[in-house]
C-alpha cells in the first residue's frame, strides 16, 4: 500500500483516509436558476460518512437529486454497504458518493443494477480477501481472474455475445469488469499529483492549460507506460508536455499519434541494447534494423480493412524524425549524438500510393434514395446531424460541435458559422438552404430551452445533458453506428446488392461531388470545405469527371456508324465497343473535341478544324456570313441566338478548363459575331446581304 501511496501522492495511509473521511463528510447542493446560473452549497453533514446504508429519501432533499426520486418507480430504495473491512466500506461508499455527485451514476442506476454488483463483490472480498484494507492493496490481475471464476462458480454469467451492427462479439459481462473499474476509479480519484506527473494523462485535466481536444470522440488518455523504459518516459512526457502547450499546431489526437509510434521504436530499441537509458549511442544500424522489423510488424497488424501499411511506415518514420531532431535541437540528455540527417535517410521513407480517386468514400444517389426513405427510423436526435452533414459538408466533429450562434443572416440569406479545428480556421460560413436553417433555428432554441451551465457550459446543439457525456456533444461512433444499423434492418444495398457500410465523412465527399456537379468551380469548392490546399478538391474533380465518362458509355450504342457517300449511315460495328475506342473516344471528346450543332468534331489537323467555326451559314462566304442568309426577319431568330449565345459561353469555360487556346479562340470570336448579330435584330432589325437585289424584285440573282 505504501508504495501506492507514495505514487499518488501521500506521505502515509492517514493522509489517504483523511481525504476519503473529508470528501464523505460533507456534500455540494446544486442549484439551477430559471436564467440557466448555477449556484453551488456546501452542506457539512456527514450522513454519507457515518451511514451505511442510504435511504432514497435523503437524496430527496438535495436539490439535484430531487427530480430522479420524484420519478424513481423501482421497489429498492436504498443502497447498502456490508464489507466486513470498515477501510474497504469506507473506500466504497466514497466510489459511489464520487459517481453519484458527479452524475456519472443516476439514483435508479446505482440502487438498480449496480446495487447488485456490490453486494456480490462484497461476499467476494469478504471471502477472498477479509484481512485487506484496501482495494488499491490488491494484485489487481491476479484478483480479476480470481473474480471471474468465483462468479463462474457462483452460476454467474460472465461471457456474452452481443451484435454490432451485423457482427458478433463476445465479451465480458459488466459484473466481470466491475472490481477492475473500482480499483481504477479509486485509484483516480485518490491522484493528487499534477496531471503532468502521471503516466497516463486525462486530457479533461488538461483544459486549464489551454489544452483542447475534440469532445464528440472519447478519446482521453494517453498511457505512457507503454514506454517500458522508465528513463526515456520521462524525456518523452517533458517533449510531448513542451509540444502541447505551444499549442503551435500539435494537438491532443497528434500527441496520442506521436506516443504510438515512438514507443514502437523506443521499445524495440531498448531490446537491441537493454542496458541503456537514453539515445546517445543511437547509431544508423539501429535504423535500418528497426526499419526493417517495422515493416514485418506492419505486415503481420496492420491487415484491416482499407489498412495502409506504406502510410503507417511513413508516419513512423516521420515523427521518429522530427521527435529526434527535435531534441537533439532542445539538447534534451538523452539526445543521440549523431545527427538525425546521417540517421534517417529520405529514401528511407516509402512512396505512399495515393488512394485511387475512384475509391473516394461517397454516398451514391442511390444509396441516399434509400437512406433518407427511412431516415426517421433512426434515434430522433441524430437525424439532423444527418442532414446537416449532408447539406454542408462538415465534418462530423465540425457538425457536433455547432453551438447557439452557428446560425447567421446575411444579406437576406442564411448561413452556418462555425471553427474548423482540423484546418485552424476560425469563422468558416458556409451557404445553406432555408429548410435547414428552420431545423438549426429550432435545434438551436431546443437547446437553450434545456441548457444551462452545468449541462450544457459550452452551448451546442447536439448536447448531452446528462450521464457520462454530459455537457458534451454526441458521439461520432454512436453516429455511424446508428447508420449502419439502419442499413442492416432495411437491406440499404449498393448496385451489387451488397449491404452499404456507411461512414460519417463520406457524406463531406458527397457534398463536394453534389456542388461540382450543380457548376461550382473547384475553388469555390475548396473554400467551402475548407481545405487547405486544393489537392483534395481536385480528386473530387477526377471523380465527377470519372461519373461523366460513364454516363458518355452509356449513351453509346453497341454499334458505330459512319458517314459514307450520299450522306447514308453505314454501320461499322455491331458488337460491344472495344475498350480501346471507347477510351480514345472519351479522350478526344475531353481534350480535342470541338461542339457542333450536329454533334462532335473529333478532326485534329495542325491542332484545330479549318472548318470549326459554325454554322457554316455563317462562314461559307470565305469565312463571312453567306449572302443568302437573312436573319431577323422572323420570330424564331431570336430564340436562336439567344441559344447559341449560351452554348457557345459554355464552350469557352470548357476551353478554359482544359486550356485548349484554338477552341477559346475560335469560339470568343463567334460569341462576339452572335452578340452582334442578336444586338441587332433584338431591336427589330434584318440582316441580309441582298436586301437591295430584294427591293428591285431581282430574286433569281445567282451568287
Amino acid at each position: 500500500m505504501n508504495n501506492v501511496l507514495q505514487t499518488l501522492g501521500y506521505d502515509n495511509p492517514s493522509s489517504f483516509k483523511d481525504k476519503i473521511t473529508t470528501t464523505l463528510s460533507v456534500y455540494t447542493e446544486k442549484i439551477i436558476e430559471s436564467n440557466g446560473v448555477v449556484k453551488y452549497h456546501t452542506v457539512n453533514n456527514d450522513y454519507f460518512l457515518k451511514n451505511d446504508t442510504w435511504r432514497m429519501d435523503f437524496f430527496g432533499s438535495i436539490p439535484q437529486f430531487k427530480e430522479q426520486v420524484d420519478n424513481y418507480k423501482f421497489s429498492s430504495k436504498n443502497i447498502t454497504f456490508l464489507f466486513d473491512n470498515p477501510s474497504i466500506n469506507l473506500e466504497m461508499k466514497f466510489i459511489v458518493y464520487s459517481k453519484l455527485f458527479s452524475d456519472a451514476w443516476k439514483l435508479s442506476f446505482c440502487m438498480g443494477g449496480q446495487q447488485q454488483y456490490i453486494k456480490r463483490l462484497t461476499t467476494f472480498m469478504n471471502e477472498k480477501y477479509p484481512k485487506l484494507n484496501s482495494f488499491l492493496d490488491l494484485d489487481i490481475d491476479k484478483a480479476n481472474l480470481q473474480w471471474m471464476d468465483w462468479l463462474n462458480q457462483q452460476g454467474v454469467k460472465t461471457m456474452t455475445t452481443q451484435t454490432f451492427v451485423d457482427t458478433e462479439y463476445t465479451h465480458k459481462t459488466a459484473i466481470v469488469n466491475f472490481l477492475n473499474s473500482i480499483y481504477t476509479t479509486l485509484f483516480t480519484l485518490t491522484d493528487e499529483r499534477e496531471e503532468w506527473e502521471k503516466d497516463i494523462w486525462d486530457v479533461r485535466n488538461l483544459e486549464k492549460y489551454g489544452i483542447t481536444y475534440n469532445k464528440s470522440r472519447t478519446h482521453y488518455y494517453i498511457d505512457f507506460t507503454a514506454i517500458i523504459n522508465e528513463t526515456i518516459r520521462v524525456e518523452v512526457k517533458r517533449y510531448v508536455k513542451q509540444r502541447l502547450v505551444s499549442n503551435n499546431q500539435f494537438s491532443w489526437s497528434t500527441a496520442r499519434s506521436y506516443l504510438k509510434f515512438l514507443s514502437l521504436f523506443i521499445n524495440k530499441l531498448c531490446e537491441l541494447e537493454p542496458t541503456w537509458n537514453d539515445l546517445k549511442g543511437l547509431e544508423r544500424h539501429h535504423i535500418e534494423t528497426y526499419i526493417e522489423w517495422l515493416h514485418a510488424y506492419v505486415k503481420g497488424r496492420i491487415t484491416q480493412k482499407n489498412a495502409h501499411p506504406e502510410k503507417y511506415i511513413l508516419e513512423s518514420l516521420s515523427t521518429l524524425g522530427k521527435f529526434l531532431s527535435d531534441i537533439q535541437l532542445r539538447e534534451y540528455a538523452i539526445a543521440p549524438k549523431k545527427n538525425v540527417r546521417i540517421l534517417i535517410f529520405p529514401e528511407d521513407k516509402p512512396t505512399v500510393k495515393k488512394k485511387p480517386y475512384d475509391q473516394i468514400d461517397y454516398v451514391p444517389d442511390h444509396i441516399l434514395e434509400q437512406l433518407f426513405e427511412h431516415i426517421n427510423e433512426l434515434p430522433k436526435r441524430y437525424v439532423p446531424v444527418i442532414w446537416v452533414m449532408y447539406k454542408t459538408g462538415l465534418r462530423i466533429s465540425d457538425v457536433l460541435g455547432l453551438t447557439h450562434d452557428c446560425l447567421v443572416r446575411l444579406n437576406g440569406a442564411y448561413w452556418v458559422v462555425t471553427d474548423i479545428e482540423k484546418v485552424y480556421v476560425e469563422g468558416h460560413r458556409i451557404p445553406i438552404d432555408d429548410e435547414l436553417a428552420n431545423m438549426i433555428a429550432i435545434l438551436i432554441q431546443q437547446s437553450k430551452e434545456q441548457s444551462n451551465q452545468d449541462n450544457n457550459p459550452d452551448n451546442y446543439i447536439f448536447n448531452c445533458y446528462t450521464g457520462k457525456r454530459k455537457g458534451k456533444p454526441y458521439g461520432q461512433n454512436k453516429i455511424q453506428e446508428s447508420l449502419n444499423t439502419l442499413a442492416v434492418k432495411y437491406k440499404i444495398t449498393d448496385e451489387m446488392g451488397n449491404r452499404f457500410h456507411f461512414k460519417n465523412h463520406a457524406f463531406r465527399h458527397t457534398y463536394a461531388i453534389k456542388m461540382l456537379n450543380g457548376g461550382a468551380d473547384i475553388l469555390t469548392v475548396q473554400e467551402l470545405l475548407a481545405h487547405a490546399s486544393p489537392e483534395m478538391t481536385l480528386r473530387y474533380a477526377k471523380l465527377l469527371d470519372d461519373t461523366k465518362r460513364k454516363a458518355f458509355e452509356k449513351v453509346h450504342k453497341t454499334g458505330i456508324f459512319s458517314f459514307q457517300v450520299g450522306n447514308e449511315l453505314v454501320l461499322e460495328n455491331t458488337d460491344e465497343i472495344p475498350e480501346d475506342i471507347r477510351s480514345m473516344l472519351w479522350t478526344n471528346h475531353k481534350l480535342n473535341a470541338i461542339d457542333t450543332p450536329y454533334g462532335t468534331c473529333l478532326q485534329r489537323t495542325n491542332g484545330k478544324c479549318q472548318f470549326a467555326k459554325q454554322p457554316p451559314c455563317l462562314t461559307c462566304n470565305g469565312g463571312n456570313p453567306c449572302k443568302d442568309l437573312c436573319v431577323g426577319a422572323f420570330e424564331g431568330d431570336v430564340k436562336k441566338y439567344e441559344i447559341l449565345i449560351s452554348s457557345t459561353k459554355a464552350m469557352i469555360e470548357n476551353a478554359k478548363m482544359y486550356n485548349r487556346v484554338d477552341m477559346l479562340k475560335e469560339n470568343e470570336e463567334l460569341l462576339k459575331l452572335y452578340e452582334d448579330i442578336y444586338a441587332k435584330i433584338i431591336e427589330g432589325n434584318i440582316i441580309y446581304s441582298k436586301l437591295n437585289r430584294l427591293k428591285k424584285g431581282d430574286t433569281n440573282d445567282k451568287l
